[in-house]
């Protein structure tokens, strides 16, 4: 797993948020199809034909394998019992946002679809905002014109956290201009986002050398993120920096600042006496 498992109530209040939409308003959900690739497949028998939509249907040369990992948005219908089942499959991986919105799908389709390939110091990215790890991180390094041209006049757009449950992002609910052209960040922008991703980078640095500890994804990813902001206080070359994130989850330090600061006295004591 790559997050916490869902909530048991997840769908629960997906339903919910459904029963008390405004009279012209819509739930669509984007689902980043690269965690379960050819679930889109599965989705389009469960759902009528007009009521899905590939982002990566708009990119050049869209060949079949690109469809099955390609984001897709679906306009949620509690009724559908079977598209609620296919949902299922999900849990576990940050591949679920529901957005709210006045938008039709197909409006919505090319709102986003615009924003799956962006440009930085002129070379090409995916951009990964439909993973819900990246996406506050992601709408946070964003200007608010750009925060506009994303989310358009969302009313909401909620999005599965690492732990499992839904979390808001601050859509500002300003009707922006769909975006023309490739989007282009900033140097200070793209620096955000890998400074963002720094986290899971490590974990799998760590994994890399051996299994992680079985434990909750969200407990493992605020473990390193307690020992990388322990970390800026001291003069560690990149061997070490990993040594040390790694003695943390090893040993299951308490993502506590003050017990991992005592921690880390501890534990450069050590290292010095062996060198």
């Amino acid at each position: 797993m790559l997050i916490d498992t869902y909530h048991e109530d997840w769908l629960t209040d997906l339903h919910e948020r459904a029963s008390q939409l405004d009279e012209h308003a819509q739930i669509y959900l984007l689902i980043d199809g690269v965690f379960v690739p050819g679930l889109y497949r599965q989705v389009r028998k469960a759902v009528p034909a007009m009521e899905m939509t590939l982002l990566f249907e708009t990119l050049p040369s869209c060949s079949d394998k690109v469809r099955d990992v390609s984001p897709f948005l679906v306009r949620y219908d509690a009724t559908l019992s079977g598209l609620e089942k296919i949902l299922g499959h999900c849990s576990g991986s940050p591949m679920v946002s529901a957005v709210e919105t006045k938008e039709t799908l197909e409006q919505l389709t090319e709102r986003l679809a615009a924003w799956c390939v962006i440009y930085s110091d002129g070379q090409r990215f995916n951009f990964r905002f439909p993973d819900t790890r990246r996406l506050p991180g992601i709408f946070s390094a964003l200007r608010a014109d750009q925060r506009a041209q994303l989310a358009g006049p969302a009313t909401r757009w909620a999005y599965i956290d690492r732990e499992g449950g839904w979390k808001e992002l601050p859509v500002p609910m300003l009707d922006g201009p769909v975006a023309q052209g490739r989007p282009e960040l900033d140097d200070g922008q793209f620096g955000m986002m890998v400074s963002d991703n720094e986290v899971e980078s490590m974990l799998v640095r760590i994994s890399r050398r051996q299994h992680l500890p079985d434990a909750k994804p969200s407990h493992l990813h605020a473990t390193i993120s307690q020992a990388l902001r322990i970390a800026e206080t001291q003069t560690l070359d990149d061997n070490l920096l990993i040594d040390w994130c790694e003695e943390c989850l090893i040993h299951s330090v308490l993502p506590d600042e003050i017990v991992m600061a005592k921690r880390m006295i501890e534990w450069r004591h050590s290292v010095a006496a062996i060198e």
